[in-house]
């Protein structure tokens, strides 16, 4: 289950950013949820970062609406999340360079409402947060099985779901591999899983604001060779995120059951291809826009083109160095 580790990893960022010279950049960086072991990936290379000389201040913030507006208003340098409606409604000088992670979210419903999704006609479901990958899935499962929800509910952070799903505050929705299997497990004759469907679009995207790009790019840099090179050392070996957390003193306050879940987690997370070994790139924003599209959250695909969205230069000059993949 997501646990709640935030106040542990700004100590440790505010320790190193505090010993950081006046000529270095520091990287303000935002994103819409607080850390957990499944963001190990991500703190590893924010740590490698500040090793090699660039600070990396990163703040927790509501949402992704709250996230982007940071980020537009020079509050903070980067966030992480969904920036694409966004980006596309106020034609903002923002663009996406990374892609942090591969939708994996798994439709998960109680059976004695339904069994399939025809059965979720007229029903309520429950998604993250407005703006968000879940949001998108499930417009996109209306459109596909031809039905519509009577309700788009809000519940964010997926324990919060899986509790809502026990209690039978909900009856649908989407939760992540991890509260997925604790909410099966829990009662496999009440929840089943519904059909999934490709899920190649991004759960999140790493981006910032032009001028930031601009004005720092070798900082700019440095941050994602190291979010290339955890990405792929983590699909070379899915326990190296809980060798490196302990060596690096990341996320210090898990519990022993905690830490004992981190490996199956990232077994779990690297056989479905959760972490691109090459940052995403083309490939990711082609999906991206067909993925929003079909949801209906951005107009057709080939409306814009993709450079209106990422700037793929930082993620190019980032493999020259680090290269595309493990292979």
């Amino acid at each position: 289950m997501k646990v709640r580790r935030i106040l542990s990893v700004l100590a440790v960022g505010a320790t190193l950013a505090g010993a950081a010279t006046a000529q270095e950049t520091t990287i303000r960086l935002a994103e819409a949820d607080t850390f957990s072991y499944e963001d190990l990936v991500q703190l590893i290379a924010y740590q490698n970062t500040r090793d090699r000389g660039v600070g990396v201040e990163v703040i927790s913030l509501k949402s992704d609406d709250i996230t982007f507006q940071a980020v537009l208003n020079q509050q903070v340098d980067m966030g992480v999340g969904d920036s694409y409606e966004a980006i596309g409604n106020l034609d903002a000088p923002i663009r996406n360079i990374y892609q942090i992670r591969k939708l994996a979210y798994v439709p998960v419903v109680d059976k004695t409402v339904s069994s399939d999704w025809m059965g979720l006609d007229g029903k309520p479901f429950a998604v993250h947060s407005r703006g968000s990958g879940t949001e998108a899935l499930a417009k996109v499962a209306e459109r596909k099985n031809g039905i519509k929800f009577s309700q788009i509910l809000y519940v964010p952070g997926s324990e919060v779901r899986l509790v809502a799903m026990q209690r039978g505050n909900i009856i649908a929705t989407y939760l992540d591999l991890t509260t997925s299997k604790v909410l099966i497990d829990s009662d496999p004759d009440k929840f089943g899983v519904l059909p999934t469907g490709d899920q190649d679009a991004s759960d999140s995207t790493l981006y910032a604001d032009q001028s930031f790009l601009a004005a720092h790019p070798e900082a700019v840099q440095i941050l994602l060779e190291e979010l290339l090179k955890a990405a792929q050392a983590t699909n070379a070996d899915p326990s190296f995120p809980a060798r490196e957390r302990e060596r690096l003193g990341l996320l210090p306050d898990m519990t022993a059951e905690e830490v004992a879940q981190i490996t199956p987690y990232f077994e779990q997370a690297v056989g479905i291809g959760i972490f691109p070994t090459d940052g995403g790139g083309e490939a990711a924003a082609q999906a991206d826009l067909e993925f929003l599209a079909e949801a209906g959250k951005i107009p057709a695909a080939e409306d814009k083109p993709l450079d209106a969205y990422w700037d793929f230069a930082p993620l190019a000059a980032a493999q020259e160095v680090v290269g595309a993949d493990t292979k």
